[in-house]
């Protein structure tokens, strides 16, 4: 059994994988702040994170609709994690193929192979989500054997 922290805020995508890795124990967090909070008290705890790259900088309560969502938070998160030394086994899993930016759009394949450079210590590769499709399962499961 692996122990895995998910930085993810969309339930869907939540549920996705809460029934993929059934086998394993999983630790929820929904934001940019709370992820960051749980890496630095307990990121030698885990075998490895899954992280969204769109996520909220704060965590939803139960009267609002979330705190500002971060375009690039997931890559937010990789920094401070390369900045603090808190390298563990990291997968951005994202259901954009497309981020725009102020220069240009930048694709998943682009950012995939970014972040294997500028994070190569900790981050294993990305996994496109698709609702319709199961390629992701495969995708996950060869990064997280690997």
């Amino acid at each position: 059994m692996k122990k895995i922290l998910i930085i993810e805020d969309d339930k869907m995508k939540i549920e996705k994988l809460k029934l993929f890795l059934e086998n394993d124990e999983i630790t929820i967090k929904e934001s940019f702040q709370s992820g960051m909070s749980e890496l630095k008290a307990n990121h030698k705890n885990y075998d490895y994170l899954i992280l969204d790259m769109t996520i909220p900088i704060w965590e939803k309560g139960n009267n609002d609709l979330g705190g500002n969502y971060e375009q690039f938070g997931g890559e937010k998160i990789l920094r401070e994690m390369k900045r603090k030394k808190l390298f563990l086994p990291t997968i951005l899993f994202t259901m954009f193929d497309v981020f725009p930016t102020k220069d240009g759009n930048i694709t998943f394949e682009e950012i995939n192979s970014i972040f294997k450079n500028s994070f190569e210590e900790f981050y294993l590769g990305a996994v496109f989500y698709n609702a319709i499709e199961d390629n992701w399962k495969t995708e996950l499961a060869n990064l997280i054997q690997n």
